[in-house]
């Protein structure tokens, strides 16, 4: 009877109960547009830059289409206005100690609370992203980076002594970043001392108004200047003087790939069909609702993954209650895909094994489809038998972003964690992230770090290191630099296998003659000739290469103390050669006793290296509530060093003494000017070494340099040698987006402990990968 006698406001609350609360008022969003007058420029130095005949774009609600505001287009000249913002703020803001820093960061994360509210609507309302995921995940995590990252910049002195701001970073967001993405790079670049200048995609408020919110504390307007702007604009801020590191946010394109063990596929795909029929989709400000949209551009892109994967072959499921207007898609199953399938290259590889867990519960943060922000609600499932398939499987892709993995054998599961080649892995869990906790990728998945001391690193260089050039070449013809190589070349003695003058490449073990049967001369400081070296080519590095990548698994696998002993014996070889390579670099122009010295510093190199390794154990820490992190440190692979002419026997020792001390397999160009005391070490690592751990491949700097910075399968590239050099290999690298430490030209004092054995090379040469242990049920 209550019932029956209930009024119209009594129907209004019933008909919420049943069909879920009303969406949040995005009215604070609208009220702070009208502050701009619905017109959006940039956030420079403190204030908002509208300059006069700029292009704009509107800024619409992806769902129905209104115009909620316009954004000016930035043009080359506010890119300027904007370094030159940052720079003039960098001399101030760097000066201060950390605490005055913590002090601001703590100020920011303060403001950022105090208008929570405006922030997780304004992003909402704008990329249509469920507002539960933006305000329980992104505006929460943003004040815990800003907090930790405060804690971190009141011990800098103390904690990164030796250390120093790199100056302004350009940061460059893709079209579907969150503002949470640009926070996990402002975070430690402005708690070290830099400055930033972040390049957004058009129609992007929330940067903005993040912006606004650090420009209005106070004293430092200009610490973070937000530009609006097509990507045209890219290597305009890239080549700008001011700039000294350019920080790319790449965009996730896939969604999540379920590598399921046969045991349980089908109780695990019927378990996961259900859960996806749960699923809610509609208005992202609608606090019910479990998944956004992600606008008309995101729903054509998803539809034609959806088609390409049926004309391969695959079985597709959709489900949920999804709203049957554009943009909503209904989250997506698709199973029965080829590994080498392009839909089956995807970012994320959670792996189910037997006796697994079910999937996810009602409103966890692994809600598939929804996991890492990806832009669409697709799922790819493959069955595999054997753990060993998975892993191989999962390795596949040329992606290494992050996986998890969920099994009740936590043995098993460890096993797969440690060989699983991503920057993260969570065991029965997904998508957990902490400020302290390193995130980052390998492969194709970038190499940069965010978070803990990793992400720190990223934005300091050592102290008294010359500053990253302002300028690029402009007369570097990319097509053409080590193209050639000289049309003549001396013939020499024939090239045989004896080590002893000519000499030929060291080659998986052994000397051997190059592919094009040809060496070149080498004279000593009088230019009197003092040998002969090898002419290697394409042929030989792809040689090299193959070899280092058939010696990796066994060298990587060894453990710090086997890979210790084997550079004390060769530091005891060097020892014993010692009159014989002093006098070598004595004929250089060295005087004998500071050529006895560079042989004595060589070998101590190689035992310090040994023993650094072995005191390197992993780090375990405690991230909140949610159970221990393990900080690993990983080989990267494949390293090709270009050594420089300097110090020809004590720079090579102390770029191979770490690369080998920490796992890698390295393919080396020695010094130009004098190879041959690199090819005196090459006989004593034929007998102390296995075939291929250290490959030495002589000729034309300048070729060689391009045959590997443009080889695919070299997965770690450091330079030593010119500023044009430097320029091609960090170009050509972009390739397979390979980690590039290149000196640009600037000399390095390798007889001093802080250049030649510094943290720097430490930094340098391993990956770190957290591995998110269980804790509880």
């Amino acid at each position: 009877m209550a019932a029956t006698r209930a009024g119209p406001r009594a129907r209004e609350i019933f008909t919420s109960l049943e069909y879920g609360p009303v969406p949040e008022s995005h009215a604070c969003a609208l009220a702070w547009l009208d502050t701009q007058d619905r017109c959006l420029g940039h956030y420079v130095n403190g204030k908002w830059l509208k300059p006069e005949h700029r292009n704009s774009v509107p800024c619409q609600d992806p769902i129905t289409g209104e115009n909620l505001a316009s954004c000016l287009q930035a043009q080359a000249e506010d890119v300027a206005a904007a370094v030159e913002a940052a720079r003039m703020a960098f001399k101030g803001w760097s000066a201060h100690p950390g605490v005055v820093r913590a002090q601001h960061l703590t100020r920011l994360a303060e403001v950022i609370q105090k208008h929570q509210r405006l922030l997780w609507t304004l992003e909402s309302l704008v990329t249509g992203r469920a507002v539960r995921e933006v305000r329980d995940g992104d505006v929460q995590l943003a004040q815990q980076l800003l907090h930790y990252h405060a804690i971190q910049a009141s011990t800098q002195e103390e904690a990164l002594a030796g250390w120093e701001p790199m100056g302004v970073i350009g940061l460059i967001l893709p079209p579907t970043f969150s503002f949470l993405e640009m926070m996990w790079r402002i975070c430690p670049a402005l708690a070290v001392g830099c400055t930033v200048v972040a390049l957004v995609p058009p129609a992007s408020p929330a940067p903005l108004l993040l912006a606004q919110l650090a420009g209005e504390l106070g004293p430092f307007p200009g610490i973070l200047n937000v530009l609006s702007g097509p990507a045209s604009l890219v290597p305009i801020l890239a080549s700008q003087p001011g700039i000294r590191k350019v920080a790319f946010c790449g965009a996730p394109e896939g969604g999540l790939r379920l590598l399921i063990q046969e045991s349980v596929w089908d109780e695990a795909m019927r378990r996961l069909q259900e859960r996806m029929g749960r699923l809610r989709s509609g208005r992202g400000l609608d606090g019910a609702v479990d998944m956004g949209a992600r606008g008309a551009a995101a729903c054509d892109l998803v539809q034609r993954f959806v088609r390409e994967a049926q004309s391969q072959g695959a079985q597709v499921f959709q489900a949920g209650d999804v709203p049957s207007e554009r943009p909503f898609y209904p989250p997506t199953l698709v199973s029965n895909l080829p590994p080498a399938s392009p839909c089956a290259q995807v970012e994320v590889r959670p792996l189910r094994l037997q006796s697994s867990y079910p999937p996810p519960a009602k409103g966890s943060s692994s809600v598939p489809g929804e996991a890492l922000g990806v832009p669409w609600p697709v799922v790819v499932a493959s069955p595999f038998r054997t753990a060993k398939e998975a892993l191989l499987v999962a390795n596949g892709t040329p992606r290494g972003g992050s996986a998890s993995v969920w099994s009740e054998r936590l043995g098993q599961a460890l096993e797969l964690g440690y060989g699983l080649q991503v920057g993260t892995v969570w065991i029965n869990a997904h998508g957990l992230r902490d400020p302290s906790v390193p995130t980052g990728g390998c492969k194709e998945s970038g190499c940069s770090w965010h978070g803990g001391p990793d992400g720190l690193y990223e934005y300091l260089r050592p102290s008294g290191t010359p500053a990253r050039l302002s300028c690029l070449s402009k007369n570097l013809n990319y097509d053409t630099f080590g193209l050639a190589v000289p049309s003549t070349l001396p013939a020499g003695p024939e090239i045989g296998p004896s080590p002893a003058p000519p000499y030929g490449l060291f080659v998986g073990g052994r000397f051997q003659a190059p592919g094009a049967r040809s060496s070149r001369p080498i004279r000593d400081s009088s230019g009197n000739l003092h040998g002969y070296v090898a002419e290697g080519g394409a042929k030989d590095i792809r040689g090299a290469v193959e070899a280092a990548h058939q010696a990796f698994p066994g060298w990587a696998g060894q453990s710090p103390g086997a890979r210790a002993a084997l550079l004390w014996a060769l530091a005891a070889a060097l020892e014993r050669r010692k009159s014989t390579l002093a006098s070598r670099l004595e004929r250089q122009g060295a005087e004998l006793k500071a050529a006895e010295a560079e042989v004595e510093l060589s070998a101590r190199r190689l035992r310090a290296w040994g023993a650094r390794v072995q005191a390197q154990g992993h780090t375990l820490q405690v991230a909140g509530l949610r159970g221990p992190v393990l900080r690993l440190r990983e080989p990267l692979g494949v390293l090709a060093v270009v050594c420089p002419d300097e110090w020809p026997l004590l720079a090579f020792v102390s770029l191979l003494a770490p690369a080998l001390a920490y796992g890698n397999t390295v393919v080396m160009v020695p010094s130009a000017a004098c190879p041959l005391l690199a090819l005196e070490v090459c006989q004593d690592m034929a007998t102390v070494f296995p075939a291929g751990l250290a490959n030495v491949v002589t000729g034309d700097r300048d070729h060689l340099t391009r045959c590997l910075a443009l080889h695919q399968d070299v997965q770690a590239m450091w330079y030593f040698g010119s500023a044009q050099g430097s320029q091609f290999v960090e170009w050509a690298s972009a390739g397979n987006l390979k980690p590039v430490w290149a000196s640009r030209g600037c000399p390095r004092a390798w007889d001093q402990e802080a250049e030649g054995a510094g943290p720097e090379l430490g930094l340098r040469v391993a990956r770190t990968k957290a591995l998110w242990l269980p804790m509880g049920d």
